[in-house]
């Protein structure tokens, strides 16, 4: 137990572990924690050692507790909200526990600050980033800033979503991460979920409870040993999209579970023929169930052992749905990546195609994914090559080019590092026709994970040299990374952002760099 709290203008020292300090936030980090100062008794006026308190919020004034003490700051986690800023609106979502300690969902940390103000905030963090972290002038960010689009909606607005199977005080429960812990929390009641999805969640639920077989749990650290992972049930994600030619959207559940023996495996079975009978807004356009061995939280199979459709029969094409972008419609697998805002990626591909430079030479089409958005510019470009990782997207993107009529695409399996690397050097790429050339490239596009750009892969990207970079990041920090060491070579000309994830502190980036 912690000392009793105290004021922080008596704190003459650096406070210790779980003392309660009472702050005023006047500041957001970048991973949506809110930033008070402790006050210096030595030099009244000045601002003090800096606080990140997780759960805190801009404006408020908070008792919190310290977690961890650092040289330069404090860590803490709020304890409560002892006045609410000015500007408070009330949560969107049961299950935010706003302004307690208590463990609520810690998917939208943001959701009690006005909409407005989120956009505020996180274009004055992303701006924040391109300056303090990648070292570019301020003026030359002010000047290739053009705006922030907001999301068409806030709610409902997932086409996908992710739950982790848990154990809470009545057995096995199905919702999101705890703030702050490992901690399962239900969210049968989540405001970001379209209609329908909330009766799967609760259906799954249920039908996992009744197999009996516990949830899965990551190994823990205690004392000087380490306890192994235990358990079954490990993810469950709800992705909505079309089937080919059909009108109305439907459903696709992926189960994420351990490596099961052949009763546990029939109990997966058991719950995706439970949730492809629910109809009505809730109807099943398929139900696919992987395994993952690993001792990690990671929400990403390492095999496929059934794929249902909708009508229960094995079937592995069952897999395979449609989301619309940019006048298309994009076929993916239930496991690829897409944006998971439908509205706000149509903004974001209507930003793409207006930024993209227009040209008949060479597109560079970096982490492609399954050939979106990098397809929609296709038009102006004779000759295209798409590098992905994931071999399953790789075909998916050959399938949308042809079915686009696409002419002169090539797209490879692989490292995007490893790739540009051959490819500077002039090496003969495989899966390419032999004696295939490219020509000079013109743009290069590139949609990194959240981690940036490789720096094998931005090493061998300012070898080749392309006159422009059209760069999509979903994370400020990694781009303005990344962009202090393209300023070397490269001008920044356009930057726009689009709000992909209302109540969080994640903003989407796009901006056009010239050699």
């Amino acid at each position: 137990m912690g000392r009793r709290w105290r004021p922080a203008e008596r704190h003459a020292t650096l406070p210790l572990m779980h003392d309660c300090l009472d702050l005023a936030l006047d500041g957001l980090a970048h991973d949506g924690r809110g930033i008070g100062h402790l006050k210096d008794t030595d030099r009244p006026g000045e601002r003090g050692l800096t606080v990140f308190v997780a759960g805190g919020l801009p404006g408020q004034v908070v008792r919190c507790r310290v977690k961890a003490r650092k040289a330069r700051f404090l860590e803490a986690e709020l304890v409560a909200v002892l006045r609410p800023a000015a500007d408070a609106v009330p949560p969107l979502c049961p299950h935010a526990a706003a302004g307690t300690s208590a463990p609520g969902c810690g998917g939208c940390p943001l959701q009690t600050m006005p909409y407005a103000s989120q956009l505020e905030w996180k274009t004055r963090l992303a701006r924040d980033a391109l300056t303090r972290i990648g070292a570019l002038d301020a003026g030359e960010v002010a000047a290739a800033w053009e705006r922030t689009v907001p999301s068409p909606a806030l709610t409902g607005f997932r086409n996908r979503m992710t739950f982790a199977f848990g154990t809470g005080g009545a057995g096995l429960v199905l919702g999101q991460r705890s703030r702050g812990g490992p901690d399962v929390v239900p969210t049968p009641d989540c405001a970001l979920l379209p209609p329908g999805g909330r009766e799967l969640l609760g259906a799954a639920q249920e039908a996992a409870a009744q197999s009996g077989l516990p949830a899965w749990r990551a190994s823990e650290r205690r004392g000087r040993g380490k306890t192994g992972a235990c358990g079954f049930w490990r993810f469950l994600t709800l992705r909505q999209g079309w089937l080919a030619g059909e009108t109305e959207p439907r459903w696709w559940a992926l189960c994420l579970t351990s490596p099961g023996n052949r009763a546990e495996r029939a109990a997966v079975r058991t719950l995706g023929e439970r949730l492809l009978a629910v109809g009505g807004v809730s109807r099943m356009g398929g139900f696919i169930h992987e395994e993952r061995s690993r001792d990690d939280a990671l929400a990403s199979g390492e095999r496929r052992v059934l794929c249902l459709d909708s009508g229960g029969a094995e079937n592995r094409d069952a897999a395979i749905l449609h989301l619309p972008l940019g006048a298309r419609s994009f076929a993916l697998d239930a496991a690829s990546f897409f944006q998971v805002n439908t509205g706000a990626a149509e903004l974001l591909a209507q930003t793409v195609m207006s930024m993209a430079p227009q040209c008949g030479r060479g597109l560079l089409d970096v982490y492609c994914g399954v050939g979106a958005p990098g397809q929609l510019i296709a038009s102006d470009y004779m000759t295209v090559l798409g590098m992905e990782s994931d071999r399953r997207c790789v075909a998916l993107a050959e399938r949308n080019a042809a079915d686009a009529g696409l002419d002169g695409w090539r797209y490879l399996t692989g490292d995007a590092g490893a790739l540009l690397q051959r490819l500077a050097r002039g090496a003969r790429l495989p899966a390419l026709d032999k004696g295939h050339k490219f020509p000079t490239w013109y743009t290069a596009l590139l949609d990194p994970p959240r981690g940036g750009l490789a720096p094998a892969a931005l090493g061998a990207l300012l070898h080749l040299a392309p006159e422009h970079i059209l760069y999509v990041s979903c994370n400020p920090a990694t781009l303005a990374r990344d962009a202090a060491k393209l300023s070397s070579t490269y001008t920044l000309k356009r930057l726009t952002a689009v709000d992909l994830f209302p109540h969080t502190p994640h903003l989407e980036c796009c901006s056009l760099w010239r050699r």
